[in-house]
Formats: structure tokens, C-alpha cells, sequence
């Protein structure tokens, strides 16, 4: 869809632009770290961030500190598999220099979602990279969905297809989101 693909675009060059990011990334941390959503959750997936993104090596590493089991997601055919690390040695670089885990793969229900993506709207919607691994993976997930998101990653609507599934929240340097319809 070329709106998506405009989107993404225009806020790839939003972020590139940004001065501030480590200064913005530790107030979307702290936020995130300050909920009862992360403090009650046990088993947490993250993606290993790309160089644009939200950092999430030290979410990583404040999970460890708290004594908190992280899994990392792997591409595998056209879904993700989940698998718990350890510590940072791991992950080894992938496809597209993404870090991905070299641990099998876990079976543990996962209390907290960290689900990455490009643009996204107040209902939770967003668009990632255009691979539709998460949406796949949601369709089954029934933990909780959390996005972290520069305020500048947020327009007032994102195109949907059927498939698309919204986060439950969204974590920016100012607020979090609680989003709908799909939050209970």
C-alpha cells in the first residue's frame, strides 16, 4: 500500500533528523519501567533494535537486573519463534543486521509484548516494516501489547487491512496511550 510506504517514509526522515534521541529514549524507558504492566510481568519479548529505532538494550538490561526472562524473536519462514537469552551473547547478527537469538526456542507463555513498528495511531495501529511477521504473531498472542514510539512516530490514522491488529499501549516520551478498541 503506498500510503504506508509514505508514511514510513516521511517518518524514517522525522527520525533521522532528531537530535535528542538518547534523551528521548530514556524518558520513554523510565516510562515504560514506572507501569504496573512491566513491574507484574514476568517473561518479556523485545526486539533487538535497529539503528533508527527506540534503543532496547537497556530495557534488555534492566529486565536481567530485575531478574526478568527476556526472549528475542526469530524470523522463521514466515512467523516468528521466541527464545529466551541469557544475556547479550545470545544474539549474533541476522538478516537486515538484526540480532536474533541463537538459543532454541522457548514454550513459556509470554506476559509482555514489545511490539516494534514505524508509524502508528492512538487506536494502536501501526506499520512496521511490511513483513507482517507481528501481526501474524498477535493473532495468537493473549499477553499484553506494548509499542514504544517517538511522539513524532504518531499520525492521526493509520491504513488498516484486515489483517492488521492494534497494540493495547503505547509508550512515547510523553504520555502513554491507552489504546482501542482492542484494550479491555
Amino acid at each position: 500500500m503506498e500510503e504506508k510506504a509514505a508514511l514510513r517514509r516521511t517518518v524514517h526522515e522525522y527520525i533521522k533528523q532528531m537530535s535528542d534521541r538518547p534523551h528521548l529514549d530514556r524518558l520513554i524507558h523510565k516510562r515504560l519501567f514506572d507501569t504496573d504492566l512491566w513491574k507484574e510481568s514476568q517473561i518479556i519479548a523485545v526486539t533487538s533494535s535497529l539503528p533508527l529505532e527506540i534503543d532496547t538494550s537497556p530495557i534488555i538490561h534492566e529486565a536481567f537486573l530485575e531478574g526478568k526472562t527476556i526472549c528475542v524473536p526469530k524470523v522463521k519462514g514466515q512467523g516468528l519463534t521466541f527464545h529466551i537469552i541469557h544475556s547479550v551473547e545470545d544474539l549474533e547478527t541476522s538478516v537486515m543486521n538484526i540480532l536474533e537469538p541463537t538459543t532454541p526456542p522457548m514454550n513459556e507463555p509470554i506476559d509482555l509484548c514489545l511490539v516494534p513498528g514505524r508509524v502508528f495511531d492512538r487506536a494502536g495501529y501501526r506499520i512496521g516494516w511490511g513483513g507482517g511477521y507481528y501481526d501474524r504473531f498477535l493473532e495468537t498472542f493473549s499477553g499484553t501489547t506494548i509499542a514504544l514510539a517517538y511522539n513524532t512516530q504518531l499520525v492521526s490514522h493509520v491504513p488498516t487491512e484486515p489483517h492488521d491488529l492494534p497494540v493495547q499501549w503505547i509508550v512515547t516520551e510523553k504520555e502513554m496511550i491507552q489504546c482501542s478498541p482492542y484494550s479491555l
